[in-house]
């Protein structure tokens, strides 16, 4: 599966958060986002080629775990902000 970073540009102008620390933080959540693509693709190439029982396998499966829950929750963190609230 490839995951496309959400577009939360709706949120620029919420109250008592500047534009720059959402801009630092959409950049931060769509490198979570790369990631998680970029090392699922590698997570394939090792299964197709049998390489999963490896050191270098398993570490980048726990990689995998850090920039999934990365990309999750700032979605969830973003999804539950309220620009006029």
């Amino acid at each position: 599966m490839i995951y496309q970073a959400k577009n939360y540009d709706y949120l620029y102008g919420t109250q008592g958060f500047s534009d720059e620390l959402l801009k630092n933080h959409f950049t931060l959540y769509e490198g979570y986002v790369k990631n998680v693509n970029t090392l699922a693709a590698q997570i394939a190439k090792w299964d197709r080629e049998g390489k999963e029982k490896s050191p270098e396998y398993d570490e980048c499966k726990r990689r995998f775990g850090w920039e999934f829950n990365g990309m999750r929750l700032h979605e969830y963190y973003f999804g539950n902000m309220k620009k006029n609230s």
